[in-house]
This record gives C-alpha cells, sequence and structure tokens, in this order.
C-alpha cells in the first residue's frame, strides 16, 4: 500500500458499512451519525443511481433512530420504576427528538405525565412536618417500640431480653436510637445487678462499647458471653471484628474453628471464615474457601459476592466480572433488587473494560440514585459514555452535573 493511500478520502459504501457494523453491535448512537457522514459523502459524490443510495442510508437513519428512540423508552421505564425521574425524563426528551413513531410518542407522553403527577405529589408533601420526629414521639410509645425490637429476635432471645427488667429495655432503646454513651451506662448497671450471671445484656453493652471505640471492654464481654452462648452469631461477628482490627487472624480462625459443629456450614460462619483469610492476605486460600463453599451449600449470593471481591483483590478482574454478571442475572430473572455495591462493581469493571453500552447507561443512572455518595462519579461516566456514543451535547451538560455534584460535596 502506497503512503498516500492512507489520506484517500473513504467512501460512502465504506462509512455506511461501518454504520452498519455498530448497528450490529448495539452502537446506535455511533450508527446514526455514521449513516449521517455516509449521506454526507454520497451528496458530495457524483453517481450514478445516488436517489436509490440516499434512499436506502435515510431509511437506515430511521430505522436506527426509531430502535434508539424505543431503547432510550425503555429505559425511561426502568428509570421511573427505580425512582430516577430527572434522568427518564432526560431519555424522553431524546427520545422524543428522534422518534416520529405516533404510538411511541404516546408512549413518551404517558410517561412524562406520570413523572410530572409523581413530582406535584412529592411538592403536596414538601413542607409536610415529619411524623416521626424525635421530639413529638409520645414517651409512652416505648413499650410498643421495644415490642416492635424484640419481635426480630428468636422467640427464646425475646424472653431473655423481657426478663431483664425495665432498666435493660431503656439501654437496649438507647443503643437502637444511637444514644451510646447513655445505652452503655444503662446496660453496665444490668451487667452489674447479674454480676455472677451472663446475660444477654453482656453482648448489647459489647455493642454500646464498640460504638464508643472501647474494643478491648467489648471484647472481654463477648468472649465471656460466647463461653455462655456459644451459637450467638453476632457475638463471633462483633469478636471477629476486634480481632481483624488487631490484625490477630490466627485468634480469629481458632475461634471460629471452635465454633459449634452446628455453625460451621451455616453461610455467617463460613462468610467469617473466608474474610478471615482474605484479611490475612491469604487471596487465594479465601477464592478456594468461598468456592467449596457454593458447591456444598449451592449458590449463596452473599458468599459469591465475597468470592468477586476477593477475585479482585487477587488481580483475577475477568473471574470477578464473571461472578458480578451471574449475580445481576440472577436479580433480574427473580425480580429482586440488586445489591448498589454489587451493581457498582460490576459497571466499574465493564467501564475499565472499555464498554459503553445503553445498558451500562442505565445502571449508572440507577447508581445515581441508589449510591448518592459517588453521584458525581457516575454522572462523569455517564457523560463518557454519552461521548462514545455520538451524543456530545449530552456528554457535556453531564460533564457539568458531574461537576455540580462535586462542588455541593465539597461544600
Amino acid at each position: 500500500m502506497g503512503l498516500f493511500s492512507f489520506f484517500t478520502p473513504k467512501s460512502f459504501e465504506d462509512i455506511e458499512a461501518k454504520a452498519d457494523r455498530l448497528v450490529q453491535s448495539d452502537d446506535l448512537g455511533l450508527a446514526k451519525l455514521e449513516y449521517e457522514k455516509s449521506l454526507d459523502r454520497l451528496h458530495s459524490t457524483s453517481i450514478q443511481d445516488a436517489s436509490g443510495h440516499q434512499e436506502r442510508i435515510e431509511c437506515k437513519i430511521r430505522n436506527t433512530c426509531e430502535t434508539l428512540a424505543q431503547q432510550h423508552v425503555d429505559r425511561a421505564k426502568d428509570l421511573v420504576a427505580a425512582k430516577c425521574p430527572a434522568e427518564a425524563s432526560e431519555l424522553l426528551s431524546l427520545a422524543r427528538d428522534l422518534s416520529n413513531n405516533i404510538n411511541l410518542q404516546q408512549d413518551i407522553d404517558g410517561l412524562v405525565n406520570q413523572i410530572e403527577s409523581h413530582d406535584q405529589i412529592l411538592d403536596q408533601f414538601a413542607f409536610m412536618p415529619e411524623s416521626n420526629d424525635p421530639e413529638t414521639v409520645d414517651p409512652e410509645d416505648e413499650d410498643g417500640y421495644f415490642q416492635i425490637l424484640l419481635s426480630t429476635l428468636p422467640e427464646d432471645t425475646q424472653a431473655d431480653y423481657l426478663a431483664l427488667g425495665e432498666r435493660f429495655q431503656s439501654g437496649y432503646l438507647a443503643l437502637n436510637q444511637g444514644h451510646f454513651p447513655l445505652a452503655a451506662e444503662l446496660l453496665r448497671q444490668v451487667v452489674a445487678e447479674h454480676e455472677e450471671q451472663v446475660t444477654y445484656a453482656h453482648l448489647e453493652l459489647a455493642n454500646a462499647q464498640l460504638n464508643l471505640g472501647q474494643t478491648e471492654a467489648a471484647a472481654v464481654l463477648l468472649e465471656e458471653f460466647l463461653e455462655i452462648y456459644p451459637l450467638s452469631v453476632q457475638a463471633y461477628e462483633n469478636l471477629c471484628e476486634i480481632y481483624w482490627e488487631r490484625g490477630e487472624t490466627d485468634r480469629a480462625d481458632r475461634m471460629l474453628q471452635a465454633c459449634p459443629d452446628k455453625l460451621k456450614l451455616t453461610v455467617p460462619i463460613l462468610l467469617l471464615m473466608g474474610e478471615t483469610l482474605y484479611r490475612s492476605g491469604n487471596f487465594a486460600g479465601a477464592i478456594d474457601f468461598y468456592l467449596k463453599g457454593i458447591e456444598y451449600l449451592g449458590w449463596q449470593e452473599p458468599i459469591a459476592i465475597a468470592l468477586a471481591r476477593t477475585y479482585e483483590a487477587a488481580d483475577q478482574l475477568e473471574e470477578a466480572l464473571s461472578i458480578y454478571q451471574e449475580i445481576v442475572n440472577n436479580c433480574k430473572s427473580c425480580h429482586q433488587r440488586l445489591d448498589p455495591h454489587v451493581r457498582h462493581r460490576y459497571v466499574e469493571l465493564l467501564f475499565a473494560g472499555g464498554e459503553r453500552s445503553s445498558d451500562l447507561l442505565d445502571n449508572y443512572f440507577a447508581l445515581c440514585s441508589e449510591n448518592p455518595t459517588y453521584q458525581h462519579h457516575y454522572y462523569q461516566r455517564i457523560s463518557d459514555i454519552y461521548e462514545r456514543q455520538g451524543y456530545p451535547d449530552e456528554a457535556t451538560r453531564y460533564r457539568a452535573i458531574a461537576r455540580q455534584v462535586e462542588g455541593r460535596r465539597e461544600n
């Protein structure tokens, strides 16, 4: 090939063929731009039957626009369901500009009306006082709140909590309301009252102390508690956190290995065992352990999430992505809500691998609502995807939104 052949302009057929390939790979935004370039190149070319070529390319542009508009509407429906009305409105505006299909335009109008109705309802309630304001809560409701908290516990445990009396109840309520110093003081009194007996007051006092950063005192209480209540998963979890923080992974492993056989093959304990391997830096051992756990118990999403995270730590990114993909597919097939952390890691790995698909765009829009802490990051990703799909105006808009969100976050 001669040097100057690199500078030979592509024919309209070459550009059209590139657009066809983009359609096949579902890059419809870029395909539309390429078809339009092909049409421009045709207009600057003197050939026979130019009108036939023009009609064919224009038909492809119309079909691409309609397909893209339908995709935007489908994504907007998902965003409305995910309570992301602003993002849905953006997509509906794009779809309206792209489509000449009367039925699709009616669908768009219906969704826009749905979003506007939702916004009006929110406006009506925006200035209503909060019904659960702590200052308006009747103190006499403490018994009812305590009963609600107890209802989340096993029945035999509920009886033990009730037997510890009113001071324990007040301390337990304070703990669950975030009043940790008060909770610690009240629960310490209950422990003193039962000086020669280990009770659930030990466990709850340890929880209060952990929230106050008093890990040494909490560890002593939890170790005493486990001697009497060796089936308490919460005590194992709290002690593991303390041992991991100290760097005592061997101690955590010995404790877990010594737990009753009844617990050893439960998901919570298997997760603690795998996490202990992970915290020790033994990623290969943790991966093998999680795989055996899934093999023995069958698919368990919490174990799968831990496995994917460990694959990432071991820099086995393809394996991690494969696990995340399976989790996402399972949630879709069962119509379950996807864990935002899983969605975050899944889309970040896809993005790092070069994907810029419409499905990826949907996931980033969903994350803007699910995980507001990283909104600025997600809007930047959305901008990058729009740029890749051939929407420079949308890319610029979302880049500006990302900067605004980042500015608010810093202030």
